[in-house]
């Protein structure tokens, strides 16, 4: 019988294969990146706008008479939370309207979510009550995600938004209130890109929308289609 010849890879193959191998990852890596960028700020920007929708749907099935949504900032971590109010306090707060003859802030449109002006005591808090599945509370890695509006970061200040059912209490406060006016837009985008997350545009960049009977939406901006709604 003959003896079969075998016959391994010679040194010039392998390094062939090596560079082939090389060109390849490096083609792709960019790609890759890009996506799983993509993948990490959409799946927060979904987590925050399901905590604003799951809290405004509370007050609108009556669970809470009063609710408010809540960004700030600490350490390396933005915490996003909300928290409830039921109809005993929140008729006191109705009810208790002058000191005499000044209109308590509670009243004040500009003062009336800030945890500064108002005494706000809430039956349920999302950073509190773990076990109430109506309140929630998540954080965010703030070293691959940048949070916020129209020419600011969110701070350790940050921002409050409360809702009624009807819309009569809406309020902003912090960073979502410029003067009198309310900022009703949150910018969700990747780290890599925070220099246009307080812009309104760039790559990865989402905005969380609402107003103050809901109409809450995201979008996604597009360099070709500018905002899209997802």
């Amino acid at each position: 019988m003959q003896e079969k010849k075998v016959k391994g890879f010679s040194l010039l193959e392998l390094l062939v294969v090596v560079a082939i191998i090389g060109v390849i990852s490096s083609v792709s890596f960019r790609p890759f990146m890009k996506w799983r960028s993509d993948r990490i700020v959409r799946t927060e920007a979904l987590n925050v706008t399901s905590v604003i929708q799951n809290i405004f749907s509370q007050v609108q099935r009556g669970n809470y008479s009063f609710v408010q949504f809540q960004v700030k900032k600490s350490g390396n971590e933005y915490h996003v939370s909300s928290n409830g109010m039921g109809i005993e306090r929140f008729s006191d707060l109705v009810r208790d309207k002058y000191s005499g003859s000044t209109l308590n802030p509670f009243h004040d449109f500009t003062k009336r979510c800030s945890s500064l002006e108002v005494n706000l005591t809430w039956d349920h808090q999302g950073s509190i009550h773990e076990d109430v599945l109506t309140v929630n509370k998540i954080e965010i890695d703030a070293t691959k995600i940048e949070l916020g509006v129209e020419g600011t970061e969110v701070s350790t200040e940050g921002g409050m938004v409360c809702f009624s059912k009807d819309g009569t209490y809406y309020s902003p406060s912090g960073i979502f209130l410029d003067g009198s006016s309310p900022i009703e837009r949150l910018f969700i985008c990747s780290k890599r890109s925070s220099a246009d997350c307080n812009s309104g545009g760039g790559e990865n960049t989402f905005a969380l929308e609402w107003s103050r009977f809901g109409n809450i939406s995201l979008k996604k901006y597009s360099e070709k289609f500018g905002w899209i709604e997802q």
